[in-house]
């Protein structure tokens, strides 16, 4: 597996209620629509096109209609979280390149082509993406669970894109997780990124269960590890991750969150103890120990505390 390359795994099951929320009640999102042009995508037969934003091109066999509409609204508007909360300085403007499918067939064919040697890894994947250097390709077999593996997978290809050091791939996972729950109201997608019904629930059950990763084996994984695992232990990977990133920001009225950012603009301009090289799974715990001025023990002991507080809050 090379180091720029992102897996994300596991089925999402969103359900969306109500109407967008205001600022006020903790969801977020743009004030108007992304200008979009569409053109044929004549790699593929028709009703393939490509949609592009500001910032995006992405290839699909989308058919017409509110799903295609929404895409290129829902990968903007993320745009706008992930530098709200994580700063960085634009590499270049290409466009960041998506290949969205219809099918899953078409999915797989692509899959095949595209990646060699390692589709048969891609291929477990039953709904969802992944990512490679800073393109991603994406399915699902609903709307709302689509929005979400788009969300997902962008924040790989802005953290691609534009970070110079590389985040633990388990915190860049879990840094993904909280775009997942995305909203649609009226045509534009809102976040709230202390909400995640899917992965809250796999969390209260993985510990119900007593079948949580230990933070020292966990901030050493990749999703690579955990792709062919059974899906209960695919679904505590990501809820742990989703739930460390929430610590990091939450946790005792947000007391990391100082050396959180630190530790992300440090890794976007590739300096202080991040620098400008490949992830190596063995100075992880250092690197969480300097940005969070506490030993591996405590922030585990924390984060137990942290992982039990918000399982009795967000019931499944």
């Amino acid at each position: 597996m090379s180091a720029r390359m992102r897996v994300f795994a596991s089925s999402l099951l969103f359900v969306v209620i109500g109407c967008a929320s205001s600022r006020h009640d903790g969801w977020t999102g743009p004030a108007r629509p992304a200008e979009v042009e569409s053109t044929r995508w004549t790699a593929r037969e028709a009703p393939a096109s490509v949609l592009r934003s500001s910032r995006y091109a992405i290839y699909t066999t989308l058919s017409s209609g509110s799903r295609r509409d929404a895409l290129p609204q829902v990968l903007e508007g993320a745009y706008a979280q992930y530098q709200a909360i994580a700063p960085a300085p634009l590499v270049d403007d290409r466009p960041l390149s998506c290949f969205v499918f219809d099918r899953r067939d078409e999915w797989a064919e692509f899959t095949t082509l595209r990646t060699g040697k390692d589709a048969a890894m891609y291929l477990q994947i039953p709904r969802g993406g992944y990512t490679i250097d800073d393109w991603f390709v994406a399915y699902s077999d609903s709307d709302h669970a689509l929005f979400s593996a788009a969300a997902h997978e962008g924040w790989h290809q802005y953290a691609a894109r534009h970070f110079k050091g590389r985040l633990p791939p388990f915190l860049e996972e879990g840094i993904a997780c909280l775009f997942e729950n995305v909203r649609m109201s009226r045509g534009l997608p809102r976040w709230n990124l202390a909400m995640n019904p899917e992965r809250s629930s796999a969390l209260a059950l993985a510990r119900k269960r007593d079948r949580l990763w230990p933070l020292e084996q966990l901030i050493a994984m990749h999703a690579g590890e955990v792709v062919d695992q059974p899906q209960d232990r695919i679904d505590a990977f990501y809820a742990q991750t989703w739930a460390f990133a929430r610590f990091l920001l939450e946790a005792d009225g947000g007391r990391h969150r100082a050396g959180f950012q630190k530790w992300l603009a440090d890794t976007a301009a590739g300096a202080g103890l991040v620098g400008n090289k490949p992830w190596e799974p063995a100075e992880t715990r250092a690197i969480l120990e300097h940005y969070l001025g506490q030993d591996l023990a405590s922030i585990e002991q924390e984060f137990a505390t942290f992982v039990a507080q918000i399982t009795r809050q967000e019931k499944p």
